[in-house]
């Protein structure tokens, strides 16, 4: 009997190779979604910072320049973390879709699998029928042999 060869063993190495793409995409974008978190983190601590410089400029005697300035950089700051937070949820949506796609891929990796497993066990049922097929019909004529002697 003829080797187990799965017809659909390209195709099965091509679905594997895209679900390592998928898996791979899914990494660098949580990657950079991870870097953005920390961004707006650090962005944040320089807001929260300006605050505090704000405060203490503000009590006691008044420097108008320095607080201008506080001010015009508390308007940056939040405009930045504006900028990253937007950035973030865009990444959020990117990040979600290929998880979708990594679950896609699993799934039709898992289907081809699926498959070539139930035609291996058939294969290997048939592989043992025709075993024992033969093993009776070497029993058979050895007994006809013995049959033909006496």
């Amino acid at each position: 009997m003829r080797k187990f060869r799965f017809p659909l063993e390209k195709v099965l190495e091509v679905r594997e190779l895209r679900k390592l793409i998928a898996e791979e995409k899914l990494a660098l974008l949580l990657g950079e979604m991870y870097e953005i978190e920390k961004a707006l983190e650090d962005t944040r601590a320089v807001a929260a910072g300006n605050q505090m410089y704000l405060r203490q400029h503000l009590s006691g005697r008044l420097n108008l320049a320095r607080v201008q300035d506080a001010l015009m950089f508390r308007t940056a700051i939040d405009i930045k973390i504006t900028e990253i937070e937007d950035a973030l949820s865009r990444k959020a949506v990117e990040v979600r879709q290929a998880q979708q796609e990594v679950v896609e891929r699993n799934q039709e990796m898992k289907a081809l699998q699926g498959l070539k497993e139930k035609q291996l066990a058939n294969y290997k049922a048939m592989y043992w029928w025709e075993h024992s097929k033969q093993m009776d019909e070497i029993g058979t004529m050895r007994f006809n042999r013995e049959t033909e002697r006496r």
